[in-house]
């Protein structure tokens, strides 16, 4: 009966049992001599008790056992149900991300992930990092005009010997290092390819070009804020070391072109025979698009940092003609924000030299 403990047969099998012994308990007081046998009745009688006793407690031990083993069982498949519930969760969630990556990789933005040391020590010497000068890389879309820039920061017009070469299309197809003329200078420029070009696809550019490496980065923008120039701004938040500045480019353009819009049908702002009323209309109105075009400019740069929950920045609004005068230190009535994006990199550069790069 031993094997029965504990299964669900074991109690009707110790019922059985213990009528038994009771039974074959009369049954021997039956065949005992007469002289003895009410003795002996009540000697057997007593252990068919005792028997009963112990079986009737092997019956509550089984019982407990059984309600234990219930119970267990329960509690296993409440937890195998919460077991299941998470794994549910877990593959949800997994889906979820999976599908947050394509999306980004498919919008050509790929997740940030941190170099190696020998990543960062490769590209260091990819580029001719040197510890005592600050490393700026101008980066943005293909055509934002970053090596027209780098030429008017460096003071230089395009037809000069040393000039980064430019063009309409994408003319940089590799990362170029451009030493700053000013003397005593401790600044190097570089001129990165442009994002978002089969050359360089966008959600390769930040690791690929190893932007990493940098003390100060300028995000160059000529229209509207891309996904390519969030993910490097992104990625400048997560290396704490790099400094980053956010510039609108081409604003002579982009305001001309508003004011045009805005004017009389036929209207040449280069005609030389314009009357006055002419004239002084096409002013008020070059000056009501200009503040339009920076409050409009910063505001849509804000509300996609904003987006990618990001600090706000500073928007530089500069156009190369106005920076070029401005390194000269003459005056163009073109500028806006030249003279504060040049002052501001050039204290970040003092402050970052003075701490020992």
């Amino acid at each position: 009966m031993a094997f029965l403990l504990g299964t669900p047969l074991a109690v009707p099998a110790m019922v059985c049992a213990a009528s038994a012994v009771v039974s074959a308990a009369s049954a021997v007081a039956a065949y005992w001599p007469a002289r003895s046998a009410r003795a002996k009745q009540l000697e057997a009688e007593e252990a068919a008790k005792k028997m009963e006793t112990l079986l009737q407690m092997a019956i509550l031990v089984a019982l407990s056992k059984t309600s234990d083993a219930e119970d267990s069982a329960e509690r296993a498949q409440n937890h195998l149900e919460e077991l299941l519930r998470a794994s549910a969760e877990a593959t949800r969630r997994a889906e979820e991300a999976r599908l947050a990556v394509e999306r980004k990789w498919f919008e050509g933005v790929r997740p940030e992930c941190r170099p190696s040391d020998e990543d960062i020590s490769r590209m260091k010497a990819q580029y001719h990092y040197n510890p005592g000068f600050i490393h700026i890389a101008v980066v943005g879309s293909a055509g934002a005009g970053k090596s027209s820039f780098i030429n008017a920061v460096r003071g230089l017009s395009r037809t000069d010997p040393v000039a980064a070469p430019t063009g309409i299309v994408e003319t940089t197809n590799t990362v170029t290092r451009y030493a700053d003329p000013h003397q005593d200078s401790r600044m190097v420029w570089y001129d990165v390819p442009g994002s978002g070009t089969p050359k360089v696809p966008d959600w390769q550019y930040f690791n690929d070009m190893g932007l990493y490496i940098f003390d100060c980065i300028i995000v160059l923008t000529d229209n509207r804020v891309l996904d390519s120039d969030l993910a490097v701004l992104r990625a400048c938040k997560q290396f704490k070391n790099i400094e980053a500045f956010i510039v609108r480019s081409k604003s002579d353009q982009h305001i001309n072109n508003m004011v045009c819009e805005r004017m009389p049908q036929g209207f040449d702002p280069s005609d030389p025979d314009m009357n006055a009323e002419t004239r002084a209309l096409f002013l008020l109105t070059k000056l009501e698009e200009r503040q339009r075009f920076i409050d409009e400019t910063s505001q849509n740069v804000q509300m996609h940092l904003e987006r990618e929950s990001l600090l706000p920045k500073k928007v530089y609004v500069i156009c190369m003609d106005a920076m070029l005068a401005t390194v000269h230190k003459m005056r163009s009535t073109k500028a806006i924000d030249e003279a504060d994006l040049l002052n501001d990199v050039r204290g970040f550069v003092l402050g970052r030299l003075q701490n020992g790069c």
